[in-house]
């Protein structure tokens, strides 16, 4: 009685979801994050045939584990796997129905017949299964196959049907000069790299905290341990550079360094160390008909990076994300995209070996403006635009986002140093902050000298920042004092006086006290980091009341605005919007929140 309808079940039913689900999505899938596709079928295929513990039947499987494995690589369909199989098994124990049905006088027992030629014809079957479900899929998709679900996709320089031209177009080309198909194909690929980012970030939103710090701890050991290829791909990068002309600045921007190497590691580990902040409660209250009302932080879903030329801020983008349970997607400038090419290989790696989506953290693989004007437009799929860079990318990217943008314009930044100033202090704080690197954000590129002091002060640091080798570019007052010390300046315009330099040039003013100090940054500063030096407290709590930035200092570098300094472990930007995040983001401002409720049967009259 077990035959027909017993045997069916098994083998049609029973065999194909079970054995479909170990070999296929269990060990094959497992293998393919991190192993190569051929490799990962073979081996599955191989495990497939032996542990049917058949010697005569073992060719066949072999064959079965290899068309079977493939097509789920291809399309990742768990469902096409079965019904491959149940079709196979199906087949084979219809053979002898079949076998009676043509020849009821035959005297050729079916067990004379070696069990692995009845299975030959899965070879036809299976192949044309194949060949109508993947051209069902790439019907159904915007984008081939192999660009939807490549096995490590983000290793990847170029996706296989992205036009070379697109790797070299810069942000700022016309778009007048590029194809109408090309910007499709373009839109195809970003689209599809906002899908799995999106699907990626749903997985990313509940994992432990231990399997992400166990992708970052990865990540920071890989970062030393590829030095090499790293610095090779960072040269290709310096030697585009020089040959465009950039600044010694700009190219200092660009440069891996060993020093800058251990930081990036360390600053992976630091994050690493950080709480997790997803699930935490910001607040709890028992409304009085017993609801309890739980405010818990949540991941914002999936956020876009726009910058230029610092390498730094693909993996401190990409780790603070991942710890916040973000998926990111990077859109670094042509400057650097070798560098960043090489680091989101080895986050894409490191994601593998924690068994995270390496769609978490992916990288746009084009500089072209065609794919950023996509990016900036899908917001069904991507839930907050950071750009970090020029003020003409970071308004181009607030003007054409349909998505919220955190932004901040430029670093232009003041130091003001008090009537009751320490000479001293004021040598080394304004050295510091101008100084110690010149072309960041938080970088100093304005000097207020209160009149009172500016005979004693202006002299000693004026004499300094020349003889660090800065260009002083003055008002009339200041340019007598330093005229009558000697000291090196030119006279400065109207734009000097509320620019961003970037570079060894400092623009100085007196001003005629404190209040005129704080008028002056309040109309010209970008917002974002501002420093008094003083030894006069009333006159600091004034200014750190009164001025309108993100990060307000008393005697110290305005270069401490910095995630990193902050305690943060690393930044993803220095915001300086007023809603939502400003200052350094580090990974509460990574979050939203969402209200928990929890009730014992209440009901709304």
């Amino acid at each position: 009685m077990l035959y027909p309808f017993g045997a069916v079940f098994l083998a049609v039913i029973m065999a194909p979801f079970t054995e479909e689900f170990i070999y296929r999505y269990m060990v094959l899938g497992g293998m393919l994050r991190t192993i190569a596709p051929r490799k990962a079928i073979l081996i599955s295929a191989l495990l497939f045939s032996a542990l049917h513990l058949n010697i005569w039947q073992a060719p066949v499987t072999f064959i079965m584990g290899l068309l079977i494995g493939w097509t789920y690589y291809r399309t990742r369909s768990l469902g096409l796997s079965i019904a491959m199989h149940a079709v196979h098994n199906g087949f084979v124990i219809s053979l002898p129905v079949i076998d009676r049905v043509l020849s009821p006088n035959a005297v050729t027992e079916s067990d004379e017949i070696p069990a692995w030629l009845l299975g030959f014809p899965l070879i036809a079957i299976a192949t044309a299964l194949v060949v109508i479900g993947v051209s069902f899929l790439n019907r159904r998709t915007t984008t081939p196959v192999d660009v939807l679900v490549p096995a490590k996709p983000i290793r990847q320089v170029l996706p296989p049907s992205l036009p070379p031209k697109a790797q070299v177009s810069p942000f700022q080309g016309s778009t007048n000069q590029r194809s109408r198909g090309m910007s499709d194909e373009l839109a195809q690929i970003v689209t599809s790299i906002a899908e799995r980012a999106r699907a990626a970030s749903h997985v990313l939103a509940t994992v432990p905290t231990a399997q992400k710090n166990a992708a970052l701890e990865k990540l920071a050991e890989l970062i030393p341990a590829a030095a090499e290829s790293l610095k090779v791909a960072n040269q290709k990068d310096l030697d585009a550079a020089e040959a465009n002309g950039l600044t010694s600045a700009q190219i200092d921007r660009l440069t891996l360094t060993p020093e800058r190497l251990d930081q990036l590691a360390e600053s992976v580990r630091q994050v690493a160390k950080l709480p997790d902040p997803v699930g935490a409660a910001l607040e709890t209250t028992t409304r009085p008909n017993g609801l309890v009302i739980e405010k818990r932080r949540v991941p914002i879903g999936v956020i876009g990076i726009i910058y230029e030329a610092r390498p730094n801020v693909t993996i401190d983008c990409a780790i603070l994300c991942l710890k916040s349970g973000n998926a990111v997607i990077l859109r670094g400038g042509k400057e650097i995209f070798h560098t960043n090419t090489a680091l989101a290989a080895l986050i894409a790696e490191a994601l593998s070996a924690a068994d995270l989506p390496p769609e978490a953290v992916q990288l746009i693989p084009t500089t072209d403006r065609a794919a950023l004007n996509t990016l900036l437009k899908l917001d069904e799929l991507i839930h907050c635009i950071i750009p970090r860079g020029g003020e003409g990318l970071i308004r181009f990217v607030a003007q054409n986002s349909t998505i919220p943008v955190i932004k901040h314009y430029t670093g232009v930044c003041f130091v003001h140093l008090d009537k009751s100033a320490d000479p001293a202090l004021a040598e080394s704080i304004t050295v510091n902050s101008k100084t110690q690197r010149p072309g960041v954000c938080n970088a100093a590129e304005q000097l207020l000298v209160d009149s009172a002091a500016a005979d004693i002060l202006l002299p000693r640091v004026g004499r300094a920042l020349v003889q660090a080798g800065v260009e002083l570019r003055v008002d009339e007052r200041a340019a007598a004092i330093l005229a009558t010390a000697d000291i090196a300046h030119v006279a400065g315009t109207a734009a000097d006086f509320k620019d961003e330099f970037l570079g060894p040039i400092m623009a100085v003013q007196v001003v005629d006290g404190l209040e005129d100090a704080i008028a002056i940054i309040n109309r010209d500063s970008s917002g974002h980091s501002e420093t008094i030096i003083t030894g006069d407290a009333v006159a600091a709590a004034r200014f750190q009341a009164a001025i309108d930035s993100s990060a307000v200092f008393w005697n110290a570098s305005t270069r401490f605005n910095d995630g990193f300094e902050f305690g943060f472990g690393a930044e993803i930007g220095i915001s300086t919007d007023r809603l939502h995040a400003r200052g350094p983001m580090g990974l509460p401002e990574l979050c939203s929140y969402k209200y928990v409720v929890t009730g014992t049967g209440q009901i709304r009259s």
